[in-house]
């Protein structure tokens, strides 16, 4: 909830809240897209005229940015409705447009239509970047939070590291066991890596038997320690059919391996290449900016 008014802005929370709502409120424009970046909000309710940033421009604000872009927007005026307040409004992406404030039967009514519609876009989003047969990430999404974490890392400075891995001698698990015990083995190292990671972290399935995980606010040396357990823990696990499978590793950090995604990604697949050449089954990191030469961190 955005609005000027504390007392207008108290009546709509407390009608809301007794709604089953969680609500957040804010003063103005400008300290609404505060809450935002700390709030994952469903709905956004917003006055129009209100100091520093108007409901128009906040509007265009949510949309223009990828991670609230899809909240749906109800704006509302007591100043009456007028056909190029309307068309304003539906250019900046408000779905809804209330005229009458104090009309919380009408606003109840529009929130739960477009809460309900929210919900509907959040599980189409959910399958459409999720990979059908581990529930992991798929490439897609994977893809996606990459560019996001090197963004962060550009504007704060925050390391983080990207983990590349996939199955050893695949083609054989297939070849000798079938493809229905190949995808057993699959969802099995899924579990293993969601299991031996935060959950801030992201896990992906992005390709065949290729695996990514971003390890945010993370360190080289941290990141050689998740995925040295990851990798006996993968070795251990029992595998019904399979019995036992290994993974090799390669480890990228941003920013002191590479600097855009795409530089983060070829550095950790040329580690995870080298893990390969040097046997399978372990770890190999991948080069800072200033050296040139990718080092193996795990002796079997």
């Amino acid at each position: 909830m955005v609005d000027d008014d504390p007392d207008k802005l108290s009546l709509l929370e407390v009608a809301l809240t007794m709604a089953g709502y969680e609500v957040q409120t804010a003063l103005d424009g400008e300290e609404g897209l505060v809450t935002l970046a700390s709030f994952e909000a469903d709905l956004v309710v917003s006055d129009v005229m209100m100091p520093r940033m108007n409901g128009y421009e906040l509007a265009r604000k949510i949309r223009e940015n990828p991670q609230t872009k899809f909240i749906p927007i109800i704006l509302q005026t007591s100043a009456g409705l007028r056909a190029a307040d309307q068309r304003l409004g539906s250019e900046v992406g408000a779905l809804g447009y209330i005229t009458d404030p104090t009309d919380l039967d009408l606003l109840l009514s529009l929130a739960r239509t477009l809460l309900d519609f929210k919900a509907h876009l959040d599980t189409c989003e959910e399958e459409a970047f999720t990979d059908p047969l581990t529930g992991l990430a798929n490439r897609r999404r994977f893809e996606r939070q990459l560019e996001g974490e090197v963004s962060r890392t550009s504007r704060y400075g925050h390391a983080f590291c990207l983990l590349l891995l996939d199955i050893d001698n695949f083609k054989q698990v297939n070849d000798n066991h079938g493809h229905e015990a190949g995808d057993e083995a699959l969802k099995s190292l899924a579990k293993v890596l969601q299991e031996g990671t935060r959950g801030i972290d992201l896990t992906a399935r992005i390709g065949g038997e290729e695996f990514a995980i971003l390890l945010t606010e993370t360190s080289m040396r941290g990141a050689i320690d998740v995925a040295e357990r990851l990798r006996m823990a993968i070795k251990g696990a029992q595998i019904p059919v399979v019995g036992q499978i290994a993974a090799s590793f390669g480890v990228a950090e941003c920013p002191s391996s590479a600097q855009t995604a795409r530089e983060l990604q070829a550095a950790a697949d040329a580690a995870l290449y080298e893990a390969k050449r040097q046997g399978r089954d372990r770890v190999a990191v991948a080069p800072t900016v200033e050296s040139n030469s990718v080092q193996g961190v795990n002796v079997q």
